[in-house]
């Protein structure tokens, strides 16, 4: 990549980073990254759901790379230092959809496929709402790459199931010297007795990815003089082995006299190694000087949601560390993001030319 380039490159993601996109505020920057693709090339407009939606060729095959655009929440001022670009998105993930747009506008596609670059809204929150209605609404494409930091050398294969737990219990208020539990008592036994459960489920699992993993996200506690109250919010990280609909069973179990209301976000979901995307990144990852890493995370992406939807094959990729996800640190350097568009651009080149030129399997 010349200077110029690389240079045009950083001030698109720095742009991009300076328009705030929280889950269900993204319209601005769903605006500006349409303006952008269109000037680069692409058919671009958001779709029914707020997704913006770019698309270069046309064909009946497609290839989609499909990023999200929406952030957590929290300010960090955007600015370049140090060969290092700032910024609440750097990382989780407009750095990998930033480097998607441009090395899709980059690469040579043959005749008869199609490239779509899609910026999902929602994808930090439990709605998933701009994958879902890709999923209701999308035809099933050849092929789907995930936009999530993976650095520039690595390619995940899988992520770990959500689903989210909200425990409440009122009870009449007694004294505290009495032999009655308090409400925060009950609230505390039922994330212990979670914790548990977790343990026993862990036995014999070593890895991380393959463990149920409970995270206590909030517990608060309030009362009138006449009733006391107490709400507890936690999360259950998933293996692809383990039914959402298990742990669900479990939380309401394990509830007692409290309520307890578990949402499914999605169940963990991995690819095998073998798939022929996954070749296509290690060769362009080794093209450029890489030793390639293969990855599954213990997070949640879209992958879960569309890759047990649509069957094709499907890798996440995208260049940042994912250990700055959600931080007050969140950056992406500089060097990396440039490393990404290029292995992309290589990427989807082979990627392309194979499904059109029918070396294409449908394994998942």
């Amino acid at each position: 990549m010349t200077t110029e380039l690389a240079v045009e490159a950083a001030a698109f993601l720095e742009a991009f980073l300076r328009i705030p996109s929280l889950s269900g505020q993204e319209a601005a920057a769903v605006e500006w990254l349409c303006t952008r693709m269109t000037e680069l090339g692409y058919q671009a407009a958001p779709d029914e759901a707020g997704n913006a939606v770019g698309v270069r060729g046309s064909g009946s095959r497609e290839l989609m790379l499909l990023g999200h655009i929406d952030t957590v929440p929290g300010r960090i001022p955007v600015r370049q230092m140090d060969g290092l670009l700032y910024g609440r998105g750097a990382v989780d993930a407009k750095g990998p959809l930033a480097a998607f747009v441009l090395a899709g506008a980059r690469a040579a596609l043959p005749p008869g496929i199609r490239l779509t670059v899609v910026g999902a809204v929602e994808e930090e929150v439990m709605s998933s709402r701009g994958a879902n209605w890709l999923v209701e609404h999308h035809s099933r494409p050849d092929a789907v790459i995930i936009g999530e930091p993976s650095g520039w050398d690595g390619v995940v294969l899988g992520y770990k199931g959500s689903v989210a737990i909200e425990y409440r219990i009122v009870r009449p208020s007694a004294h505290a010297a009495g032999p009655s539990t308090t409400a925060a008592e009950d609230a505390v036994a039922f994330w212990n007795a979670l914790v548990s459960w977790c343990d026993e489920q862990n036995a014999g699992r070593t890895r991380a990815f393959d463990c149920v993993t409970p995270t206590l996200l909030s517990i608060v506690t309030n009362g009138d003089g006449l009733t006391e109250q107490a709400w507890l919010r936690a999360n259950l990280r998933l293996p692809p082995d383990f039914p959402p609909e298990r742990a669900v069973a479990v939380a309401q179990r394990l509830a007692g006299a409290g309520e307890v209301v578990v949402t499914v976000n999605a169940a963990g979901f991995r690819v095998d190694k073998r798939s022929p995307l996954v070749s296509a990144f290690l060769s362009a990852i080794r093209e450029l000087g890489g030793e390639p890493k293969l990855k599954v995370k213990t997070g949640t992406s879209d992958m879960n949601i569309v890759g047990p939807a649509w069957g094709c094959p499907i890798v996440a990729y995208g260049p940042g560390d994912s250990r700055l996800d959600h931080t007050p640190n969140e950056h992406i350097a500089i060097d990396e993001f440039l490393r990404g568009i290029a292995v992309l651009q290589r990427a989807i080149e082979r990627i392309a030319a194979q499904i059109v030129g029918g070396r294409w399997g449908d394994e998942s």
